[in-house]
């Protein structure tokens, strides 16, 4: 107990954190649009396939330089908020939708946009997947995830 207790303290490397609220930063204030679109393919490619290539040399080694899980942790705050403001945003947009329309029936739900369909899938591997994956991949060198 007390190894997980070490592994909570553990603080994550400056490059990973300044990374994180990069990619958080669109999702605090302005509409959604393009810089959030591009956000959500990187967390997607960093945090869920791993995929490393194209990221600046300090970031990529401060990513090889704590485990996959402790990385999958300290993003899923930074998911959550992206989330929770895609989520508030489609729920302005159907608002003012309803409010501007005549119709007496509900409307039609609109479909997602692009951006809250891949954060909702991110949501889902770290909520579903990550822990097996991470798992896994950790298995080599500890036995359980910390």
């Amino acid at each position: 107990m007390l190894d997980d207790d070490e592994n909570e303290c553990e603080s994550v490397p400056l490059p990973i954190q300044t990374f994180l609220w990069r990619q958080t930063n669109p999702f605090l204030g302005a509409k959604i649009g393009k810089l959030h679109e591009a956000s959500c393919v990187t967390f997607e490619r960093v945090v869920v396939q791993n995929i490393l290539h194209g990221l600046s040399p300090s970031l990529s080694d401060a990513i090889q330089s704590v485990s996959r899980w402790r990385f999958v942790k300290a993003a899923f705050p930074h998911i959550v908020q992206c989330c929770a403001s895609l989520i508030a945003e489609e729920s302005e947009n159907a608002a003012a939708a309803a409010a501007s329309s005549d119709m007496e029936s509900p409307t039609t739900p609109t479909p997602m946009g692009q951006s809250l369909q891949k954060i909702l899938y991110i949501l889902h591997w770290l909520l579903l997947d990550s822990a097996n994956e991470c798992n896994e991949t950790e298995s080599g060198k500890v036995g359980t995830l910390g």
